[in-house]
């Protein structure tokens, strides 16, 4: 009977060795899945706050919209037309808000009493305005492509209707702190 509970251990030892050889690699293989699972959240909370370009520009819009209210007063003017434009202007990749505003006159007419573009930088999980474009001449918006904004200078030749300057120029944004020229 003894040489059986002796043969019986013998036969349990090595289950019982490489049961605790298996217990201490757990721990292991737990952290190491612990570990990616982390990784894993902190990627899909980076990506949830990371903003789409339909984000932005109503974020910028909204903006926008919080200061207009300074700018027609400044130009005693009425909004006449505004446009959004997107694309990288910064240079980091990430497409970027221009909205364009027109402002006619207060006092009646069709007079354009101020023209100009608020930029703003789409930092891919917020938007600030950066600069603002406002120049003493005529201009359309053309584009924004590899990282300049384009603009047309309308210019009057002597004989030109009041409707329809003919100079039209192309000119590329710079910016240089909160102005673009």
């Amino acid at each position: 009977m003894k040489f059986k509970y002796q043969f019986f251990a013998l036969l349990i030892l090595p289950f019982c060795f490489s049961n605790c050889n298996d217990k201490n690699e757990m721990p292991q293989t737990t952290q190491s899945s612990l570990e990616s699972k982390t990784l894993l959240s902190t990627k899909t909370e980076t990506k949830q706050k990371t903003i789409s370009t339909e984000e932005a520009v109503k974020i910028a819009e909204k903006q926008f919209k919080k200061y207009l209210q300074t700018i027609l007063e400044a130009h005693n003017g009425y909004i006449d037309s505004q446009d959004t434009f997107t694309g990288d202007f910064t240079g980091d990749g990430v497409a970027d808000v221009a909205i364009y505003f027109s402002l006619g006159s207060n006092d009646g007419g069709n007079v354009i009493v101020g023209q100009g573009i608020a930029l703003y930088q789409n930092t891919g999980t917020s938007v600030k305005v950066i600069a603002g474009y406002e120049p003493d001449y005529l201009f359309n918006f053309k584009k924004i492509n590899q990282g300049k904004i384009y603009v047309e200078k309308m210019e009057y030749a002597e004989t030109d209707g009041r409707c329809c300057p003919s100079i039209k120029t192309e000119h590329v944004l710079k910016i240089s702190g909160d102005k673009a020229y």
